[in-house]
C-alpha cells in the first residue's frame, strides 16, 4: 500500500510539473495561477500548495527535473580529457544555453534566479543548489581526468578550477537570459575572452 501512495503522490507531482511547465510557456509566469496549474494537472490547489509551497516554488521544481536531464546531457557529449579548459568550458557553456532555451523561455529563466532568493532556505532551493554543486561537479570530472591522463598540470586543483569555471559560466548565463537581444553566440564569445584574459594572466604571473 505505502509503494502505491508513493507512486500517486509521484504520478502527482510529475503532472504539476508538467502542467506548469505547459502553462508557463503559453500563458507565461504571471498569468499563470496555482489554481490554474492544478486544474491542468487534476489535482487540488491545496495539494500545489502541499507540495511545492507558493508558484515560485513550483517554478523551481520544474527546473530541478530539467537539471537532471541537462547533467545527464552534459555526462554524455562534453569531450574527455580534454586539455584546452578554455575550449571545455565554452562546450559546457554553449550545452547549458542550448538545454535551458529548449526548455524555458527567457523571461520564465529570468522568474527561475528572482525564485531562487525568493525560496531561499526552503527544500526546493536547497535541492537547486545541490545541482548545481553537480553541473559544477561534471567541470570537475573533465579536469581529473585530463589530469589523470598527462593532458594538463598536476599542480592544477580539479574541484578549485571546475567550480570557478562553472561560477564564471553561470555569470555569463545570468547576461544571456537578462537579456531578449543577447545571443548565444556573443555569450560564448564574452565568455572565451574571459578565460583567456585569466589563463593569459595566470601563466604570466611569476612562480612563487
Amino acid at each position: 500500500m505505502s509503494s502505491l501512495r508513493a507512486r500517486q503522490k509521484e504520478d502527482r507531482r510529475n503532472r504539476i510539473v508538467s502542467s506548469a511547465k505547459t502553462l508557463f510557456k503559453k500563458k507565461g509566469y504571471e498569468k499563470t495561477t496555482i489554481e490554474s496549474i492544478a486544474v491542468a494537472a487534476g489535482v487540488s490547489g491545496v495539494t500545489v500548495h502541499n507540495y511545492y509551497g507558493t508558484k515560485a516554488g513550483v517554478l523551481l521544481a520544474l527546473v530541478i527535473e530539467s537539471d537532471k536531464q541537462l547533467i545527464a546531457r552534459l555526462n554524455e557529449s562534453l569531450p574527455r580529457n580534454e586539455s584546452d579548459i578554455v575550449s571545455l568550458a565554452v562546450a559546457f557553456a554553449r550545452e547549458v544555453m542550448d538545454h535551458a532555451i529548449a526548455n524555458l523561455e527567457k523571461d520564465i529563466w529570468r522568474q527561475v534566479i528572482a525564485a531562487v532568493t525568493t525560496e531561499a532556505g526552503t527544500r526546493l532551493s536547497t535541492a537547486y543548489s545541490q545541482l548545481d554543486d553537480q553541473l559544477a561537479h561534471v567541470l570537475v570530472r573533465r579536469i581529473e581526468a585530463a589530469q589523470a591522463a598527462g593532458a594538463l598540470p598536476d599542480h592544477l586543483n580539479p574541484v578549485h578550477l571546475g567550480r570557478a569555471l562553472f561560477q564564471l559560466q553561470n555569470a555569463r548565463f545570468i547576461e544571456f537570459i537578462s537579456s531578449d537581444a543577447m545571443t548565444q553566440d556573443e555569450i560564448e564569445t564574452r565568455l572565451r575572452h574571459d578565460l583567456v584574459a585569466l589563463f593569459s594572466v595566470c601563466a604570466s604571473a611569476p612562480s612563487t
